[in-house]
């Protein structure tokens, strides 16, 4: 194994429990990682602003966020934005028309703000989730003034997200880039945008290649940066596609395995 230099790490279901909590052992060895000059990057579907509070609570500092699974960088203490690919707009409309057609409920973000047609318990179950609140934009919602960075849909009946993944898929697949990061989660955003672009294209900022980074991810949205990567892990919990994407397994969230395999692979081989 090469040197690590960068550790890139998803946020929901790999390194917080599933109380949404990180441990004190886990902030301790990511700390002592830095100190060891390695560079710390979280990379995560999650918007901007509802992962800053995260990677400000462990105690990261300024570090790179990789946000909307590769779509937007920031820097967790500044809150500045260094980079936000969006959808093309024309074909963001025609994706929104289709949603409006089939009734389907979806989110939008532009800016760094959530929006969504109307409220419901999903609505509700996301703003406290994710500690952000969305705007109710009304029939508004299917023709906004700017382009989306991401667009989600979302729907807890199984068969329906059967329905809005087929449909989907069939008309836009080569169009943008689509995963499935929760059972009831459909996510769109730009084609060229995925987490395994994003973690080597900052990389390569630093001058540090894909075999000196390590990815740790659980979800179908981690595959990509758990392939590029040259060392990689699946929490226990992960997905089937983590997994298989994945160089390694290291223990669950909750079992706090993202730091178990930093402890040994990275502060022990130093």
């Amino acid at each position: 194994m090469s040197a690590i230099k960068l550790i890139a790490i998803d946020l929901d279901d790999t390194l917080l429990h599933d109380d949404i909590s990180v441990s004190d052992y886990t902030k301790k060895v990511l700390k002592s990682a830095m100190d060891k000059g390695v560079k710390i990057v979280i990379a995560t579907g999650r918007m901007f602003q509802a992962a800053r509070p995260w990677g400000q609570a462990i105690g990261l500092g300024d570090v790179p966020m990789i946000c909307y699974t590769g779509s937007m960088t920031g820097l967790c203490e500044r809150g500045k934005v260094l980079r936000d690919v969006r959808i093309d707009y024309d074909l963001a409309l025609e994706i929104l028309s289709v949603i409006r057609e089939h009734g389907w409920y979806a989110h939008t973000y532009i800016d760094d703000e959530l929006y969504v047609p109307f409220r419901d318990e999903r609505t509700d179950a996301y703003e406290k989730q994710c500690g952000v609140k969305a705007h109710v934009a009304g029939d508004d919602f299917y023709t906004p003034k700017k382009a989306p960075t991401k667009i989600l849909v979302c729907d807890y009946d199984m068969e329906v997200m059967k329905e809005i993944e087929s449909v989907l898929r069939t008309g836009y697949a080569d169009k943008v880039g689509q995963v499935k990061s929760k059972p009831f989660f459909f996510e769109m955003n730009n084609k060229e945008c995925s987490k395994g672009n994003a973690v080597k294209a900052l990389a390569e900022t630093y001058g540090i290649e894909p075999s000196e980074i390590m990815a740790f991810g659980n979800g179908n949205n981690d595959a990509s940066m758990l392939r590029m990567a040259g060392s990689s892990f699946a929490v226990a919990n992960a997905s089937p596609s983590a997994k298989e994407a994945a160089k390694g397994l290291t223990d669950s969230n909750n079992e706090d395995g993202v730091a178990k395999a930093i402890a040994r692979y990275v502060l022990e081989a130093r």
